[in-house]
Order: structure tokens, then C-alpha cells, then sequence
């Protein structure tokens, strides 16, 4: 390609040295394929990159692409990409799709072992919800896994089994998974995922996110996918309600730290402590 045509506005540059017709719309799936023609040797996806790749979408938009080189291999910084280096044995990497990447449990692994601002724990919880959600281990293996003598000592790695503890493989989406622990982290019980729910008849009314079944008292989160079928839920919800449930309603705003009404709320009908 000359420089002419690149000059041209036809093609957009994704990475240093590759490009792509400009029509094409920007997704991760492009920048994906486009790292992976520039990876050097040993270099695999990693991450919460190699989790979009078995279809835990956690990322948001702007995350940098993630990819992990063994420890002493060179490689220059790249916009747009986060890079790591660790120990990886063979039975660490698989070729899925056609992208070499950190296998689904030391991608977990990986994810667990990470803490938010402040220590918080609850984006690694989300990336080993939705991992285990895919049925590519359970807790329990990740636990194991982490217990392995040949990570003793690795930073993070006690963490990583306290996250797999709290791991919930029932949870559906980010936000549900975002919204239990924030429930959890105030010191309230931590809820049953995914309740059904059956009319005397035994027809099924609804499967809950969130919920006390000895109380009653359903959480909902309420995302994207909620918003655009509105009218059905909103049947169900008031189904649930003839059941003799409660339903508290959350949003995205719910999960912000400084919002509490929904923790207030559970201490006064689980009849809790308010916490100093």
C-alpha cells in the first residue's frame, strides 16, 4: 500500500502498520483480528480480551486491548493496548477461533486476581460470574486452580480465591452481578440469583434476579435489554406482586456509591441494623 492511498481517506489505521477500509464500522472483533497480525512470538490474548473471545463481554469501549508476553520479551508500547507480562506454561495458552489466548481458567484466574479503586473486588467478581456463566469452569475449579502450589505467592492470588467464593454462576449480566455485590459489600446477606417463581396452578411467573425467598423481597435490575421490553415485564412484575413478593426495581444509577436507597431499604425490610 502507498502512501498516496493511505493519504486517500479510504483507509483507516487500527494499529501501526495495519489498516482497514474506512467504511468498515469500528468493533473490538476488528481490532482483535487486526492485533493479532502484529503479535510477536509468544505474545497471546489476555484478559478481560481473551474473555470477550469465549463470550464473557465485559469490557466496555474504550478498554485497551489486552495481551500477555512471557517475562523478558520484548515488545514497544502500542496505543490502545494493555501489555502484560507473566510466567505462561503450555497448558496456560489455546488457540480458540483462531487467536492464541490465555485458556478460559487462567483467564479467570487472571480477572480474579485484579482489584478495582480502592481494593474493590466487584469488576473481578463480574468477569468470573460471566465465565462461569459460560460453563467454562465453576468456582470451585478456579479456586482449586488458584490454591496450585506453582502460584504461591503470586500477587493477588489469595484475592483470587475470596473472588471465586463469592463467584455466582447463575448471574446473567454485568449489571446483576454489579448490583449483589454492592449488596454484599454493605454487609447484607447475599441474595439468591435467578429465583423462579410458580402460581399455585404451577404455571411459571417469572425467574427473579435477585432475592430473600424467606422475606419475599425481589431486586430487579433493570438494563438496556429490561428498558426494551418494558410492557412485558412490567405484566410479570405485577404477576410477581400478586404472589405476595416485594419488588424493588434498580438501575444503573442504583449501582453508584453514593446512591443507598436500595440498601436502606433491605436493612428496614429484612429488619437489619443500619450500618455505621
Amino acid at each position: 500500500m502507498t502512501a498516496e492511498q493511505l493519504r486517500s481517506g479510504c483507509w483507516r489505521r487500527l494499529l501501526r502498520d495495519v489498516y482497514v477500509f474506512a467504511g468498515l464500522p469500528d468493533t473490538i472483533e476488528q481490532r482483535v483480528h487486526a492485533l493479532a497480525l502484529v503479535l510477536p512470538e509468544g505474545a497471546v490474548l489476555s484478559g478481560s480480551t481473551a474473555a470477550w473471545l469465549y463470550g464473557a463481554d465485559i469490557r466496555r469501549w474504550n478498554d485497551p486491548l489486552e495481551i500477555t508476553l512471557p517475562r523478558g520479551a520484548p515488545m514497544r508500547p502500542r496505543r490502545g493496548l494493555s501489555i502484560r507480562r507473566a510466567e505462561l506454561l503450555p497448558e496456560d495458552v489455546t488457540r480458540f477461533a483462531g487467536l492464541l489466548a490465555t485458556t478460559p481458567l487462567r483467564t479467570g484466574l487472571d480477572l480474579a486476581r485484579r482489584t478495582g479503586p480502592g481494593g474493590n473486588d466487584t469488576e473481578a467478581v463480574v468477569a468470573v460470574d460471566a465465565l462461569t456463566h459460560l460453563g467454562l469452569f465453576t468456582p470451585e475449579e478456579l479456586a482449586d486452580h488458584a490454591r496450585h502450589e506453582r502460584f504461591a505467592g503470586w500477587r493477588g492470588i489469595r484475592r483470587a480465591v475470596l473472588v471465586a467464593e463469592q463467584a455466582e454462576p447463575a448471574s446473567e449480566s454485568p449489571g446483576e452481578s454489579r448490583l449483589r455485590m454492592k449488596l454484599v459489600r454493605a454487609g447484607l446477606p447475599r441474595p439468591e440469583a435467578q429465583i423462579n417463581l410458580f402460581a399455585p396452578s404451577g404455571r411459571h411467573v417469572a425467574r427473579l434476579d435477585l432475592g430473600y425467598r424467606e422475606q419475599r423481597i425481589a431486586v430487579e435490575y433493570d438494563g438496556v435489554v429490561h428498558r426494551e421490553r418494558w410492557r412485558e415485564d412490567a405484566a410479570r412484575r405485577n404477576a410477581v406482586k400478586d404472589l405476595g413478593w416485594d419488588l424493588y426495581v434498580c438501575t444503573q444509577a442504583d449501582l453508584h456509591p453514593a446512591n443507598t436507597a436500595i440498601l436502606a431499604y433491605l436493612r428496614r425490610e429484612l429488619s437489619l441494623p443500619r450500618r455505621s
